[in-house]
Parts: structure tokens; C-alpha cells; sequence
């Protein structure tokens, strides 16, 4: 399973904060992906490749905390009331983005969650930092987050110049 493999290539620990996936789900109305969950559980929210910050629930630090992901999409729907040609062209109306990862130079990734879809499974979107431009990639988080680490996922928004995949994860807890 590819968590596994990325929990053993960061060499996660867990850490002493619990995590209530239950409330977290509830507050955000869907099914967290599952492999980002272990992913998390196992001591993932941090720092990876020294660029993307992975989001948890109830991080200590509001720009990270999932939590607030519902915020992020409402500021996005105001975006495109005045710019409507911005929003993704495969973005159902009925559609909600929840923000779980961003970069340090603008860039945030989004679950794409359709009505209805309680799967836990669903698109990934990045978008840039002046919400101009949009990818979209059919991946689990983890299988995404590994990608990046062995170089078999590509993308025009993320710069090579600041992801670096010898920089596996940092903890926030241990950032410089």
C-alpha cells in the first residue's frame, strides 16, 4: 500500500496529540481520504519536500489546520462570482474543494468533493497561487505525495527549484 511506503520513507513517528477523525469529518461534512488519515495518524502534518504543508485537524497553527479548509473554497466562490472563467472547467457547480496541503510560495492542493460522494476518494486539484491556473490529478494524497518523491509525478505549478525530495518531512515541531 503506498502510505506504507511513504510512512517508512519520511520515517514517521507518531506523535502524543490524538487526533478525533470523527469530529474533524463531521465539522468538514465527508469522509476523510483514509490514506490521509493514516498518513497523519502516523505522524505525517509537517513540512514535505522542505516546500508542501501537509494539514491536519486541529493543528495549533490556523493556517494549517484542515479544520478551516471550508473557509478557503467559500473565498474561492467569492473569487469567481467576479472572475467566473477562473474556476476550473470540470468543477461540477455542486462541487466543493477542501483544501488539505499548500506550498510556501502560494500553491494549495484541494480534495474535489462531489454531492453526494461520501467515498473518501476523490481528484486532487492544485492551484496556483493566483488562482489562474489549475491541475488536476486522479491520485490518493499518498500516492500523490509519492510521486512527487520518486519523480513520477510532474507539475507546471510546483517549481523543482523548491521541492526538495532529499528533504523527505519535517515535523512542524521542527521546523528552522
Amino acid at each position: 500500500m503506498s502510505v506504507d511506503g511513504l510512512i517508512e520513507a519520511a520515517r514517521l513517528t507518531p506523535t502524543q496529540q490524538s487526533l478525533d477523525w470523527e469530529q474533524a469529518q463531521e465539522q468538514l461534512d465527508l469522509r476523510l481520504p483514509a490514506d490521509y488519515r493514516q498518513l497523519v495518524s502516523a505522524g505525517g502534518a509537517g513540512v514535505w519536500f522542505n516546500d508542501l504543508r501537509l494539514y491536519s485537524p486541529g493543528d495549533s497553527l490556523r493556517s494549517h489546520d484542515l479544520l478551516d479548509s471550508n473557509g478557503v473554497f467559500e473565498d474561492l466562490l467569492f473569487f469567481w462570482e467576479d472572475d467566473p472563467e477562473l474556476r476550473p472547467a470540470d468543477l461540477p457547480e455542486d462541487a466543493r474543494l477542501i483544501a488539505w496541503a499548500s506550498t510556501s510560495h502560494g500553491e494549495t492542493l484541494f480534495w474535489r468533493v462531489d454531492a453526494g460522494n461520501s467515498s473518501g476518494v476523490y481528484p486532487i486539484y492544485v492551484e496556483d497561487g493566483d488562482g489562474a491556473r489549475w491541475e488536476r490529478f486522479d491520485l490518493s494524497t499518498t500516492d500523490l505525495l509519492l510521486g512527487i518523491l520518486h519523480g513520477t509525478v510532474s507539475s507546471q505549478l510546483f517549481s523543482d527549484l523548491f521541492m526538495d525530495t532529499e528533504q523527505v518531512f519535517r515535523p512542524y515541531t521542527q521546523q528552522p
